[in-house]
């Protein structure tokens, strides 16, 4: 029994996967030996191994005594007679032993000389059939002196007089020792159908299997040396489609490279590869018939989904078309039932690395002007003008501008943006010219800013549809803004006012309204807008239009902290077309879910970041995808979920550094901003410390939107770390700042409490309280229950003394149970139960801790009170507020840690083996998992619970995990 995986002795030539028919091929030689012949023809696809099993079978036909007799058929001689005979009878002076005396047979040298070198012409009926019967009884004479092995490659283009005679021969070779081998590529036409067919019936067929698994382990233990997992060899077998040429090629690459099996390695060395077994495979391929090359070459570049684009880039005729597509399916190349897909990506790739630039350019060209032609869809004909550069007129620019209207719609900007860059360079107009840029412009609005500016501006130029203009420099200003440049977006918008104006008065109030949100002033009267001049059905109309204005109107009265129903309103309008309409104008997307989060909406504005976030992802917007998670950290920190915060804030310093923004880009400094409050909430200073380290502990920060906010976060970092001073001046210069841009909303930052905290702090009570109180009166106009129950909170603590807190804070308790800040709840009441502990109602004051703790459960958070509650400190000094514990003292509380239930279940199991005393190879042999394993888990628990070290663990776990 011949193995399953063959290496002959001496040759570097494996052969796997072909232990069957090897089998077969020696019964057959061992047969032929006692005078029992054998026709056998190998069948597969080009490139799965034929002709390497007949160089085997050659190999083991020698061993056996056989005389091999070997030629390969090809197109190019399938019209000289006898060309296949020629070539087994090439070598026979050389390999044919002697039979009679050390002389040749008696009619070698005739027929060698005569039959098969005389002139095609030459060659009528008569003579081709003495020629076979002649050849025949040589062969006869010859099989008698040593046994023969006749071996045919491509026996489809056998010519016809050779196909004949190997007829005459199967006949007729009864009790000879004879073995005939042969291959054939199905699905090719033979140069004689019937022939074929004649000599098939006489034959056994084998039919060559692509690789499994177990064969790509095989080959890579006979080339590489080393035995591979059974993933390396399934992904092998994905990547290369089990083809054995292609197989041997990458492994062969990869002995000489020194390249272990890997999981991945076959796909990484498949696309470099691909142009040398693209030339391999087309090679093969073109031997069988160099029309099916092309037709090959055109599927793989236009991808027709029928006949008629087919025949339309081949100028051939579908009759002829549908023929050959029948034998690329036969052949195993295409699959079957006319589908015109190839059989695997491998084939594909192959033959398109093989096309050369222009041969690509011309059939998308073709396919363009057909499909045009014919009235196919816009985007079937752009899919094809996009991969041409040659000019194709007005009908391909339409074409282009339709699809791309279509995909930016629908989301994918960046898509759109190339198929107008390909629209400019066809012949243009300069109207159509300046429309494509003001639409290339706005594509590029939120994956490549910069472009967009340059593409807007130039598109603007000599503008006379003031709606065009009108438009155009809404969206330079939004880009301008985020890229800081406020001075050129209030000349864009001044300029753009004083163009429109005289023909339509009513935009000018809207470009005012812009400016107003985009543009820091100093003299914020300067821009005045009166918001009730605008009609509330024209905001609420769905359209465009009516978003953009009802977006201004949402982030403007959120920025004045007025009317906070038609704030409510006018935000959820402005998202009435979804994630895929707001991905296109970054500025609005962050006003109106800032807007959302100030009005009290956090839970839909984290619905509303969620689609936002897919969309962004999904279309690998990278600005977009900053901002969302920047966004969705500030609204789940505003309901008190602190771990989900930070890693929202994570994730957009991720997006900041892939992008390469620079330290204060406005993307950036969002992002930082997001993750020093929430590194505060959580307690860890030192995360927040080093995030602001870059932007200084003191040093005075740009005066823009995004810096301002910094600002604020930097103050309330310099109270935990007790600089009262520091904070208290990043407090008073962020509220300058906003009072002096028109922005007094206690909802945009409530810097007025943290200052009155600082003041506190400090001693300074009369201000504190001024503060306080000013504060709670801006919350109460504005209506929105957190920012209201955060200035009573505030009032409540800087008032001093349980008697006067008290109304206070049960107002805030009351209003908070209205609002989604869990946490800020949580610490009213725990300020509250400090001033019931103090006026002796205990009973109320463990109510008010039960409650603090179920909402710190609700959040992650553990609310841990401590073994007594008072009123001040021992020396008298006043009472301190309290973040998250129960505990009064003149020092900074303790800060909230997570609880237990945030860790996952293998953490605890860690946390568990931890408590016991094990090291951390220790846990690693336990749970099966590498040292670097355990630390990862531990350094994640570590930040969950709030503490730093491993002794620290017992006390942080307490109650939650038992020990044993």
């Amino acid at each position: 029994m011949v193995a399953d995986a063959y290496q002959h002795p001496g040759s570097s030539a494996a052969l796997v996967g072909r232990g069957a028919e090897l089998e077969r091929i020696v019964e057959a030689l061992e047969s032929a030996k006692g005078a029992t012949p054998s026709t056998l023809v190998v069948e597969g696809t080009p490139g799965i191994g034929k002709t390497a099993l007949l160089d085997v079978a050659c190999e083991l036909a020698h061993e056996r005594g056989f005389v091999v007799w070997r030629a390969n058929a090809s197109l190019m001689e399938r019209e000289m007679p006898f060309a296949v005979v020629q070539q087994l009878f090439d070598r026979l002076r050389d390999e044919l032993p002697h039979c009679r005396n050390g002389e040749a047979t008696p009619h070698e040298h005739d027929l060698i000389a005569g039959h098969l070198t005389a002139e095609v012409d030459a060659f009528d009926e008569l003579k081709v059939h003495r020629a076979i019967r002649d050849l025949y009884r040589l062969t006869a004479e010859i099989a008698q002196c040593a046994p023969l092995c006749l071996v045919i490659d491509d026996v489809q283009w056998t010519d016809v007089p050779s196909l004949r005679w190997l007829n005459y021969l199967v006949h007729r070779v009864v009790k000879l020792p004879i073995v005939m081998l042969m291959t054939r590529t199905p699905g090719i036409r033979p140069t004689d159908s019937l022939l074929i067919a004649e000599l098939e019936i006489y034959s056994e067929r084998m039919r060559l299997a692509f690789f499994t698994a177990q064969n790509v382990v095989q080959l890579t233990e006979r080339m590489l040396g080393r035995t591979p997992d059974v993933e390396f060899a399934q992904a092998f077998i994905d990547a290369t489609g089990g083809c054995p040429t292609v197989t041997r090629h990458i492994l062969g690459v990869m002995r000489e490279r020194s390249v272990p099996p890997d999981e991945n390695v076959a796909n990484d060395l498949l696309r470099p590869e691909c142009e040398k077994l693209g030339q391999s495979l087309l090679a093969r391929l073109n031997r069988q018939s160099p029309e099916l090359v092309e037709l090959a070459k055109a599927i793989a570049v236009v991808e027709p989904a029928d006949l008629p684009l087919l025949t339309a880039v081949m100028d051939i005729n579908n009759g002829e078309a549908a023929d050959r597509v029948q034998q690329l399916e036969g052949m195993g190349v295409l699959t079957p039932e006319g589908k015109l897909t190839f059989a695997h990506r491998v084939i594909k790739n192959t033959i398109e690395s093989a096309i050369g630039y222009r041969e690509r350019e011309e059939l998308h060209a073709k396919a363009a002007r057909f499909l045009h032609h014919t009235r196919a869809p816009a985007f079937l004909v752009a899919r094809h003008v996009l991969r041409t550069p040659s000019q194709l007129g007005a009908w391909a620019v339409q074409a282009l501008r339709a699809t791309a209207d279509t995909v930016i719609a629908e989301g994918d900007a960046r898509f759109g943006a190339q198929l107008l860059t390909r629209a400019l360079d066809e012949e243009l107009s300069v109207k159509r010219r300046k429309d494509l840029l003001l639409r290339l412009g706005l594509a590029e609005t939120y994956f490549d800013p910069r472009m967009a500016v340059v593409h807007l501006e130039e598109g603007m130029i000599g503008l006379d549809d003031p709606e065009e203009i009108l438009a155009a420099a809404c969206q330079l200003a939004e880009i301008l803004y985020f890229d800081g440049a406020y001075d050129s977006a209030s000349e864009v918008l001044h300029r753009t006012m004083a163009e429109i104006g005289p023909k339509i008065p009513a935009a000018v109030d809207v470009v005012r309204l812009l400016e107003r949100i985009t543009v820091p002033s100093r003299d914020p009267r300067a821009v005045q807008v009166d918001l009730r001049q605008f009609d509330e059905q024209e905001w609420r109309r769905g359209d465009e239009h009516g978003r953009r204005l009802a977006g201004l109107i949402a982030e403007d009265t959120s920025n004045q902290g007025v009317d906070l129903a038609q704030c409510r309103k006018a935000a959820l309008a402005a998202l009435s077309g979804g994630a895929t309409a707001v991905l296109q104008h970054p500025q609005r997307m962050f006003g109106v879910l800032n807007a959302l989060i100030r009005a009290d909406e956090a839970v839909l504005a984290v619905r509303h970041c969620d689609e936002i976030l897919l969309e962004a992802h999904r279309q690998r917007l990278t600005l977009i995808a900053l901002l969302g998670h920047s966004l969705r950290s500030r609204a789940h920190h505003h309901q008190g979920f602190y771990a989900e915060a930070a890693a929202d804030a994570e994730l957009a310093l991720s997006a900041a550094r892939t992008a390469k923004l620079p330290p204060d880009h406005l993307g950036h400094v969002y992002a930082v901003d997001a993750w020093v409050r929430a590194q505060l909430a959580l307690g860890d200073l030192d995360a927040a410390e080093n995030a602001l380290q870059p932007f200084g502990r003191s040093r005075e920060l740009p005066r823009s939107w995004h810096h301002t906010a910094l600002l604020h976060a930097r103050g309330a970092l310099r109270m935990e770390l007790g600089e009262c001073e520091g904070a208290l001046a990043d407090q008073l210069e962020c509220g300058e700042r906003f009072l002096a841009w028109g922005r007094r909303s206690p909802a945009v930052r409530p810097w007025r409490s943290f200052a009155a905290l600082a003041h506190f702090r400090l001693g300074q009570t009369k201000p504190a309280l001024d503060l306080a109180l000013q504060e709670l009166k801006l919350a109460r106009e504005w209506g929105a229950p957190t920012v209201i129950g955060r200035a009573l909170l505030t009032v409540g603590i800087v008032t001093g003394g349980a008697a006067a807190a008290a109304p206070w804070l049960t107002e805030a308790d009351s209003v908070l149970r209205r609002s989604p800040a869990r946490m800020l709840h949580a610490q009213a009441l725990l300020e509250l139960a400090a001033t019931r502990w103090e006026k002796g109602q205990r009973d109320a004051a463990r109510q008010h801790v039960a409650e603090a703790k179920a909402l710190g459960e609700q959040c992650g958070v553990v609310v841990e009170p401590r073994e007594r509650l008072a009123g001040s400190t021992s020396d008298g000094r006043p009472r301190t507020p309290v973040q998250h514990s129960v505990e009064p003292t003149h020092v900074a509380p303790p800060a909230p840690r997570l609880s237990a239930l945030a860790l996952t279940p293998h953490e605890c199991r860690v946390a568990t083996l931890v408590l016991e005393g094990n090291s951390n190879d220790e846990i690693g042999h336990k749970l099966n998992v590498s040292r670097r394993t355990v630390e990862f888990h531990l350094t994640n628990i570590y930040r969950k619970l709030g503490v730093r070290r491993r002794t620290q663990l017992s006390s942080a776990l307490a109650g939650f995990i038992p020990r044993r």
